[in-house]
């Protein structure tokens, strides 16, 4: 298992650190092909096959969902910019120039342990103050990362519309609104909740490219799993990735222990929070997230454009 820290992951040049001089190296020109999960490959071509997902997509746009949502956000939340919180606004200038992705808005917001990312034509993100506080500034910064990878990915118009047409939303939406029952059928809405998991892996994918240190990553997700500022200082990575080992040992032993991990992994709209860490892990070891960084940063020093302070390979 790869060791959870900047020594299981030393990208070229990182020298940690968040903002200008962090080392961190700026993907220019990324191709997001480059780090898309194969498993959001296969879920983003079957959902295009699905019958009615283009009636789907005319009607979102004809409720016009994600302009009300937007006037919410501008309405009830804060907008960072250069003089409203300019810590956070940093960390997102940053995550835009890493990944080679144009600067959304992004919106605070009281709530829960949660983020999300809207907006097809005029993407932007919405971060929850619970978030915020638990999160250190570098797991900020690959949460960041993972909503600027949604943009970078093309992710935005069927995740909103996830959003609306599944879960609890969706539920509320169809007792609001019974035609969405009538012309949002429940192959669209099972498609649409598969794809979203799926799209997550390319997100997380997104985060660690941008923070180039696996160690934010596993912790944020720990915090996700179970975290509270009493404890943080307690919270060992490499023991949360064991986890997934063991869950994996429960669904070997148990007819009923992978019936029941098969129903938390298809009714949520995001992976298992230990499987996800681990996921990290596994693609470091492909070697495929080095091989982006190198390039990258062979380009940008061959072009006199890198980032101040690198090292050469």
């Amino acid at each position: 298992m790869t060791q959870v820290g900047r020594g299981g992951w030393d990208p070229p040049g990182a020298k940690g650190g968040a903002g200008a001089g962090s080392g961190r190296i700026r993907l220019v020109g990324l191709d997001a092909d480059l780090f898309r999960h194969p498993l959001d490959r296969r879920a983003t071509q079957n959902l295009r096959r699905v019958p009615g997902i283009d009636q789907a997509v005319a009607k979102f746009i004809e409720w016009g969902y994600e302009r009300s949502a937007y006037v919410e956000n501008a309405a009830s939340g804060i907008r960072v910019g250069p003089s409203q919180l300019p810590r956070i606004h940093g960390l997102l200038r940053e995550a835009c120039a890493i990944l080679d992705v144009p600067e959304p808005e992004l919106y605070i917001r009281q709530g829960g342990l949660n983020a999300y990312t809207s907006g097809h034509n005029n993407p932007y993100i919405v971060l929850f103050t619970d978030l915020i506080d638990l999160l250190d500034e570098e797991e900020l910064l690959a949460v960041i990362g993972h909503e600027v990878g949604h943009i970078k990915c093309g992710h935005v118009l069927y995740g909103s519309m996830a959003r609306l047409f599944g879960g609890a939303a969706g539920v509320a939406a169809s007792r609001l609104n019974p035609i969405v029952n009538l012309t949002i059928g429940l192959g669209v809405r099972a498609a649409l909740s598969t794809w979203q998991r799926m799209a997550e892996l390319s997100a997380d994918r997104a985060a660690m490219l941008t923070v180039q240190d696996v160690q934010p990553c596993v912790r944020s997700m720990m915090k996700l799993a179970g975290g509270a500022r009493s404890i943080v200082d307690e919270l060992d990575p490499a023991a949360f990735l064991e986890q997934a080992s063991h869950l994996d040992s429960l669904a070997q032993d148990s007819r009923l222990a992978r019936l029941h991990r098969f129903r938390m992994r298809t009714s949520s709209d995001h992976p298992l929070l230990v499987e996800r860490a681990r996921l990290f892990d596994e693609w470091i070891r492909s070697d495929e997230p080095i091989a982006i960084l190198r390039s990258h940063d062979r380009r940008a020093q061959s072009n006199g454009a890198g980032t101040d302070g690198f090292t050469s390979i």
